[in-house]
């Protein structure tokens, strides 16, 4: 055999391993592909957010569906905006009539109870008027804290814990109108923390204050009741494209299910000695 010869039948031998070699991987490479998640965008109260309990709860979710779930963290007027934009998927909010109004105007097509906690109102720790302020109902504590020109601070963002808040004042008789009364357009954690700096008054749901309390100078001076009880729905947006409306589908049938029911009930429990949710039974 020539030296020219068996140079050649190397080179090809060798041309031929390399695009075997590069089938070979090009094979390899496509089977290992990880599929590009679906996504979907969740609006979603601050309240849920600030608990922490959509990052610990959405991950299985996930996992499980293959889906990148965008959660979008707004006071529940403003998450209803962007569902009516359709600039969201599914809403999680908690204002059971501004829900219903929504849907009948066509915005929004489901919505499915999940879970509730309470709303309380806190004040600043040893003020002298909270042993009075723990003895009333919370229209009454609303009246005290007008008559007595005492800080207090509203979300003032349309969420639902600023429309109920409103809502006590309505039932209350007298108008928000007063020296120390003073609308901050922030999420809960921010509300409960410029409270507590600013010897405030405010409403809040109670899982928030207790999931943020360690780091506040606050306590609880009107105690949940069933007249205070907040609902937290999953709403689904109207016109979802088959593939959206499955995935908005699946994450009601993920919140209503046995697994994560008992979840909730069990939330904050390890980290603040009580859960910070309720379901219903």
């Amino acid at each position: 055999m020539s030296k020219k010869f068996f140079q050649l039948l190397m080179l090809g031998m060798l041309s031929v391993s390399m695009v075997a070699c590069s089938s070979t991987y090009k094979k390899e490479t496509t089977q290992n592909k990880v599929e590009i998640s679906k996504e979907i965008i969740l609006a979603t109260t601050t309240n849920l957010e600030d608990t922490g309990f959509l990052e610990d709860t959405l991950k299985d979710f996930e996992k499980e569906n293959n889906v990148d779930v965008k959660v979008v963290a707004k006071g529940t007027g403003e998450s209803l905006e962007l569902g009516k934009r359709k600039d969201a998927d599914v809403l999680f909010i908690n204002a059971k009539d501004k829900e219903g109004e929504f849907i009948e105007k066509g915005y929004g097509v489901d919505r499915s109870e999940i879970m509730y906690d309470y709303f309380v109102v806190v004040g600043p720790k040893g003020e002298e008027h909270n042993e009075n302020l723990k003895q009333m109902n919370v229209e009454d504590v609303f009246k005290y804290i007008k008559q007595n020109n005492l800080n207090f601070l509203s979300r003032g963002d349309v969420s639902g814990t600023h429309i109920k808040e409103l809502s006590i004042w309505e039932n209350s008789g007298v108008e928000n109108e007063f020296e120390n009364y003073n609308e901050v357009d922030k999420g809960m954690e921010a509300t409960l923390q410029m409270a507590s700096e600013m010897r405030a008054y405010t409403l809040t749901n109670i899982g928030t204050y207790l999931a943020t309390k360690d780091n506040l100078d606050l306590e609880i001076v009107k105690q949940a009741d069933e007249s205070l009880k907040n609902v937290y729905s999953i709403v689904t947006i109207s016109d979802l494209d088959e593939e959206r409306k499955e995935i908005a589908d699946k994450l009601v049938k993920y919140y209503k299910s046995e697994k994560l029911q008992n979840q909730i009930k069990k939330y904050g429990v390890d980290k603040h000695k009580e859960a910070l949710f309720y379901v219903f039974e």
